[in-house]
């Protein structure tokens, strides 16, 4: 719990672009691992739906609730405050992406970025996620 807290530090520490930035890692991490294109771009808009008004406190209170208090934290993400939209970034990503015209594989794959992995693809997307932090 307390690398992911430390990891967000460093993520917010970099500044607005570090979103950005951690997304076209992610991907090329998947790149790397041999991910096709799919996945690829699963990993480029994992993130997407994220509030560019999210501030530190979100991002270290949703770690910590997640955590601790799972069901707390969806109460927490319904509704439209940044705080809210941060939680549950992954369903509106998930949405964006349809949106975009995304394939329904990379619409389930951004839904499911912050839930336990249950598939290979998922697995790939969750340990490119990880390894993409600063």
């Amino acid at each position: 719990m307390f690398d992911r807290a430390r990891q967000t530090l460093r993520v917010v520490a970099a500044g607005a672009a570090a979103d950005a930035r951690h997304a076209e890692r992610t991907a090329e991490i998947l790149r790397v691992l041999g991910a096709d294109e799919e996945l690829v771009t699963a990993g480029l808009l994992h993130d997407i739906a994220k509030p560019p008004t999210t501030q530190l406190w979100h991002r270290i209170a949703g770690v910590l609730i997640a955590r601790i208090a799972p069901r707390v934290r969806r109460e927490l993400a319904r509704g439209n405050s940044t705080f809210a939209r941060y939680l549950d970034h992954a369903r509106f990503g998930a949405e964006e992406a349809r949106r975009r015209g995304a394939s329904d594989r990379v619409v389930s794959l951004i839904a499911g970025h912050h839930s336990p992995p249950r598939s290979d693809d998922a697995r790939l997307l969750a340990r490119a996620d990880h390894e993409a932090l600063p």
